[in-house]
């Protein structure tokens, strides 16, 4: 059960000492390590696993819960055939450059190296899969049918990764997560945060509510994000699309966000700035409860989609909006103000000039963007008052 005040933090109690995350100068996260206590197991394990020491086959996390054969050692090259085949290797740095996939950097880039879109986690912790971001995006432990609880599954707008496949990242990381000579490289790691839990409940109902999200957006650098904005999704069957943004709230100059009077029950959050790649969140609250979200946002490769004279006539929105594969769903005005967001549409999703209308007038400065399938997230632009 799930009450009062619930945070997912960037520290971990090992004995009585805190594991402090570091930053590099890049701006890359790695996290420190600490002394002691199940630390000092992990470490033990590991090192046996490197050695070659017949160990138990029980994940090295406290919280994993993949609880697999580690059955016949699995070389990185067969982890890296995994993103050629597909196609992880095009996209990453292709259209997200957050992430090198690309055989010369993936090791490095993986192991031991915090996630940016979700600053809680650890990309890849060796020894423990149910912990390790890039295992959930693949689709491993998917608290609600096959969609991470940390947001969109990979790859996206395609099938699953083969079963064989999955498991295989799989073993590769309750193996110890080794490089090809057969090392485990990176720093050692203890679990900055855990996956989120006990989403598997009823969608929200109501808009309004008796809880608090809050929390903070940064970029690619790592860097806080004044300006995001941070949607709170409902769905329903008598919603276009099956979904319809709602509220909002904006970051300020620390990055940092409030959604007061928050609906109880399982939604999305989705985090939008100008010209970057969005990132969503399934989120479960009971009434009262405040959660922590953080989210980082990776800068745009693609520069698609583009907006152009947006404007605010009574209850009529509109905007020019041009690009490719545009979503019907993510195309957006949005008053900070009123705290609201209205989603614009054009029949078959083409180019040209997108509207809505809504139910009253609005006061207060007006932010428009719009989003592609690939969740590229367009210029904002802003009619003010």
């Amino acid at each position: 059960m799930r009450g009062g005040s619930r945070r997912f933090k960037n520290l971990v109690e090992v004995s009585s000492a805190p594991c402090a995350v570091e930053g590099d100068a890049d701006g890359r996260g790695r996290v420190g390590v600490c002394g002691g206590g199940p630390l000092a197991v992990r470490l033990v394990l590991l090192a046996a696993i490197a050695l070659g020491v017949p160990v138990a086959a029980a994940a090295c996390g406290g919280d994993d819960e993949s609880g697999g054969d580690l059955g016949e050692p699995v070389a990185y090259s067969e982890v890296q055939s995994v993103w050629a085949e597909y196609g992880c290797t095009a996209c990453h740095p292709g259209v997200n450059s957050s992430l090198d996939l690309r055989g010369s950097r993936s090791y490095e880039e993986l192991v031991g190296i915090r996630a940016l879109e979700d600053p809680e986690l650890v990309r890849v912790i060796a020894g423990d899969p149910g912990n390790s971001f890039l295992y959930l995006k693949l689709g491993g432990d998917p608290p609600v049918g096959d969609i991470p609880g940390i947001g969109t599954r990979m790859p996206p707008r395609a099938p699953p990764i083969d079963e064989a496949d999955l498991d295989l990242v799989r073993r590769w990381i309750e193996q110890g997560a080794k490089d090809e000579n057969g090392e485990t490289g990176g720093p050692r790691v203890a679990t900055p945060g855990t996956p989120p839990k006990d989403l598997d409940v009823p969608e929200a109902t109501e808009r309004r509510g008796t809880g608090t999200i809050d929390g903070t957006v940064v970029g690619q650098d790592r860097r806080p994000l004044e300006g995001a904005l941070v949607t709170l999704l409902l769905k329903g069957d008598d919603l276009e699309g099956g979904e319809e943004h709602y509220r909002v709230a904006v970051t300020d100059a620390a990055g940092e966000f409030t959604l007061p009077d928050a609906p109880a029950g399982r939604y999305l959050l989705k985090a939008y700035a100008p010209e970057t790649i969005y990132v969503s969140r399934i989120v479960a609250l009971d009434e009262g409860e405040t959660q922590t979200i953080s989210f980082g946002l990776p800068d745009r490769n693609v520069p698609n989609p583009s907006i152009e004279a947006p404007r605010v006539e009574g209850r009529r929105l509109s905007m020019e909006v041009t690009g490719n594969d545009l979503d019907g769903n993510y195309t957006l005005g949005v008053n900070p103000e009123a705290g609201l967001v209205f989603e614009l549409h054009n029949p078959d999703n083409a180019p040209g000039r997108w509207t809505a209308a809504i139910d009253r007038e609005l006061d207060g400065p007006w932010i428009f963007l719009a989003v592609d399938e690939n969740c590229n997230v367009s210029d904002f632009l802003t009619v003010p008052a």
